[in-house]
């Protein structure tokens, strides 16, 4: 059986938040956090969403639904995105084409992390 506020907890604690840090980034009362990981009740649609945007998790692994490794873009500046998005593209065509050896346009990418990470 699946439990929502044993999973938002882990979830929370994971981040290293308390319940006062997830409350005031999704902008609700710390009691109510409180009592979505008792079970006492459970979030509408858009607390859940501000919920996974806030703990970098997707909705189908806070609802409990699937794991999946999402990649979450949330504070990230738009040239970021657009790296992390392109690097997450040219992996898959690499994989796709069964590779074995990494491409310039790869390493091209991987320059333009370090450089988003030095600024």
């Amino acid at each position: 059986m699946y439990d929502f506020g044993l999973t938002l907890k882990s979830y929370r604690t994971a981040k290293q938040l308390t319940q006062t840090d997830l409350a005031k980034k999704v902008n609700i009362s710390v009691s109510m956090i409180s009592r979505y990981e008792k079970n006492e009740v459970y979030p509408p649609f858009e607390i859940l969403r501000s919920l996974s945007v806030a703990l970098s998790v997707s909705l189908d692994e806070l609802c409990g639904t699937k794991a999946r490794g999402t990649v979450s873009l949330y504070g990230l500046t738009e040239d970021q995105e657009t790296v992390v998005k392109t690097l997450i593209d040219e992996f898959r065509n690499h994989n796709s084409a069964f590779k074995k050896e990494t491409t310039p346009k790869q390493l091209e990418l991987l320059g333009k992390i370090v450089v988003e990470f030095s600024k």
